[in-house]
């Protein structure tokens, strides 16, 4: 992380904002793939603190984290909200930190195994949440509508792509996403962006989760492609029977193209 010990000339926060964040140092957060500014905040004898600047954007199809980490608050752990506000442009969030580390953290092969078993965990916490007042709910139709106007708009870049169809042309993707469009969903309270950098460890145990902008009522298929895609990535596909073992499916009963189906369609959706 880059450090600064004044706020960087680019980012431009409320003043009611920047008087709270007097003394504090800057800490730039490249970790992850998230389009959100996100800055560690610092300062001797005070609580390290996270800003998250969201921009708004008709691109965006995700924005509900203020309401989001607010309803899942006493649910599961997550940030807690020091402030918010957002203007026509962003959204302002100052998070609390969740102590930890970022669960691709290993050193051997049983630090590995121990850290799936808290991702499945982790993973069957959310999907157990009750689905009453959830404030966001993700609708299929809409999120192929919005994947087909931003294709339209020339907003999507191949060289982008998972190696996988990096072959293909965002047009030749994007048949490939209606042609395998799931007949059968399984609507469950999602976090969204379920990848290890957003899950965090501390002392061997879950400590929470945080990036939780795309969370809300989706298809459990969604978060299961965002893990089995961030589990082959960070320790290859052989550890994916095991987390999926510890989840509790079957992994030869897998839905497979399910899980491509929204690791193809999320190519064509800006965070």
């Amino acid at each position: 992380m880059k450090i600064m010990n004044v706020q960087p000339s680019e980012v431009s926060i409320p003043k009611d904002l920047e008087k709270q964040l007097i003394g504090y140092d800057w800490h730039k957060v490249n970790i992850g793939w998230s389009r959100s500014k996100i800055y560690k905040l610092t300062r001797k004898n005070k609580s390290t603190l996270f800003l998250k600047i969201n921009r708004y954007s008709g691109d965006l199809f995700f924005n509900h984290e203020y309401d989001m980490l607010s309803w899942l608050k006493g649910k599961v752990s997550v940030p807690d909200i020091i402030y918010h506000s957002k203007n026509s442009d962003n959204e302002f969030l100052l998070l609390t930190e969740i102590l930890g580390e970022v669960s691709y953290e290993v050193f051997s092969r049983s630090d590995i195994e121990a850290n799936l078993k808290i991702l499945a965990k982790g993973l069957q916490i959310f999907h157990t949440l009750p689905l009453g007042n959830c404030p966001n709910k993700i609708d299929l139709d809409t999120m192929i509508q919005h994947a087909k106007e931003r294709l339209e708009q020339g907003k999507i870049n191949s060289k982008n792509f998972d190696v996988r169809w990096k072959h293909k042309t965002p047009y030749e993707l994007f048949e490939d996403v209606k042609r395998l469009i799931p007949r059968r969903i399984e609507k469950v309270v999602t976090h969204g962006d379920y990848c290890l950098p957003n899950v965090m460890i501390h002392e061997g145990e879950l400590s929470g989760f945080v990036d939780l902008g795309c969370a809300g009522i989706n298809d459990r298929y969604y978060d299961l492609a965002a893990i089995t895609w961030s589990i082959s990535y960070n320790f290859g596909e052989k550890w994916l029977p095991f987390f999926f073992e510890n989840y509790g499916i079957n992994y030869d009963e897998i839905d497979r193209e399910r899980l491509l189906f929204y690791q193809m369609l999320n190519e064509f959706i800006e965070f």
